[in-house]
């Protein structure tokens, strides 16, 4: 269950892998088109597993940058899961207009 970002009311979420259902989601108490926020921290931290990954490369700084490695990977399964048990939600934004518009019901002169 997610939060609703116009009205606050809860919203029930189908499962992650199914886009179907999410290119859909709208609020059943508003009718709010929704769409799930993506992740922020994925980039943070896949750069910083990168470079504790060179970092391990280095000899005798080997056991700490493992620690460090561990440590977030076990951060960065625990945020997953976090966002796939409770996604966040953002309205979702009308698609714009087309610039150049076809009349195609006028019989030429």
């Amino acid at each position: 269950m997610a939060k609703c970002p116009a009205c606050e009311r809860e919203v029930t979420t189908p499962f992650v892998l199914n886009v179907d259902k999410w290119r859909w989601l709208a609020c059943p108490h508003c009718a709010a088109k929704l769409e799930r926020k993506s992740p922020r921290y994925l980039v943070a931290l896949s750069s910083f597993m990168l470079a504790l990954i060179a970092l391990g490369g280095l000899g005798h700084r080997r056991i700490i940058s493992s620690v460090l490695l561990v440590a977030l990977m076990v951060a960065f399964l625990v945020a997953t899961s976090a966002q796939l048990l409770r996604p966040e939600l953002q309205l979702r934004k009308p698609p714009p207009k087309a610039e150049v518009e076809l009349k195609i019901s006028d019989p030429p002169n």
